[in-house]
């Protein structure tokens, strides 16, 4: 009879080692969760970002169209910083918040337009991701009559 009773001392403290495993396994579980969580907000702020910039590009695109062809450059170029310009940069700017870099490059006639009354404008948007990455937007458009 006593062999039971020596069987019993061995395996003291083996549910609770047990229990021990168990937790940590779980522990390990919930932070493996809570890391694709992360992943997953950084991933969809960072498309949020980027359809901003996409929206934002075709809003001003948009405007040149409806404005005199005679005063985009002075209007809606960066390097003229004109006063359309300004606006689209703060509504930017405001629209991204805390991953603003710098002010939108507009850009116009890198290459030949199609006619003597249109412009070949390449819009080119920057922000900052969550990760510190610099992400861009680039896009391009002809605007005026062809």
């Amino acid at each position: 009879m006593t062999a039971p009773t020596t069987s019993r001392q061995q395996q003291t403290g083996a549910y609770l080692l047990e229990a021990l495993i168990g937790i940590l396994i779980f522990a390990l579980g919930v932070l493996g969760i809570v890391g694709l969580q992360a992943a997953s907000l950084r991933t969809t702020t960072d498309s949020a970002m980027r359809a901003e910039a996409i929206f934002a590009a075709s809003q001003l695109l948009g405007q040149m169209w409806a404005d005199d062809e005679n005063n985009l450059l002075a209007n809606y170029a960066s390097t003229f910083n004109g006063q359309p310009y300004k606006d689209f940069a703060a509504q930017l700017k405001n629209a991204q918040g805390g991953t603003w870099v710098a002010d939108p490059a507009v850009i116009f006639d890198t290459v030949p337009a199609p006619s003597q009354t249109s412009h070949y404008v390449v819009i080119n948007i920057q922000w900052k991701s969550t990760g510190g990455d610099i992400h861009n937007y680039t896009t391009a458009g002809v605007v005026g009559q062809n």
